[in-house]
């Protein structure tokens, strides 16, 4: 199972509606650690979907979409509290920014931070085009975004972009085949459905609400 989280929040009167606040995120990682539920980096569920590594029936990988401050100040630490590994989807085009989002200034990670948590062990992939629905992105547009955004995190984090995660939708045929000339290894998506999973269509969970039974129920 694949989690999706979009941000970890630490005001619970008036945080948008995919955010969990951070003390319901605890319990959650809490709840992992005493039914020692293993949590797994993404480069374990991309093995395991190629059928190169066998892993428990029950095992988690936690991923963050888009690249928020608050991964840094509140997210990592609990990670590396119950020492969980992750992966932070990194939206390029906002990295060190502040914006305005139904109301609400939000900030996003600096490239320092997000080296200081890659160093920390946390995994980072591309969030991918810009928090729009993948299907209904058009092919060139993908292409040049791709292009572009290797060559940041190549000069950024000296490492190329191996995994692309987006809000919604799968990719078509075509984009597939860009992802694989890009060097992309696999894509997460939202909503796993009943086919196989696929390495460029991995279907991930969404977690925003704050009941843990919310969690229970969907995973």
């Amino acid at each position: 199972v694949v989690l999706q989280y979009q941000n970890i929040c630490e005001d619970k009167a008036n945080f948008l509606d995919t955010w969990i606040h951070y003390k319901c995120f605890e319990e959650q990682l809490d709840y992992f650690s005493k039914k020692k539920i293993p949590i797994i980096p993404l480069c374990d569920v991309d093995a395991y979907i190629r059928g190169n590594l066998r892993v428990r029936e029950q095992s988690f990988s936690l991923t963050f979409d888009t690249g928020f401050i608050e991964l840094h100040t509140l997210c990592y630490p609990l990670l590396k509290k119950y020492g969980y590994p992750a992966t932070f989807f990194i939206r390029p085009d906002t990295v060190g920014k502040t914006e305005e989002i139904h109301g609400r200034r939000v900030q996003y990670m600096n490239w320092d931070q997000i080296r200081e948590v890659e160093k920390g062990g946390i995994t980072i992939g591309m969030y991918g085009c810009k928090g729009d629905w993948l299907s209904i992105s058009p092919v060139q547009e993908v292409r040049n975004e791709i292009i572009e955004a290797k060559s940041l995190f190549a000069r950024e984090l000296e490492k190329p972009i191996i995994y692309y995660g987006v809000r919604e939708g799968n990719p078509t045929s075509e984009m597939v085949n860009l992802f694989k000339k890009e060097g992309i290894k696999a894509v997460f998506c939202q909503a796993p459905t009943r086919k196989r999973t696929y390495s460029y269509t991995v279907g991930r969970i969404q977690i925003d609400d704050n009941d843990l039974n919310i969690l229970l129920i969907k995973t």
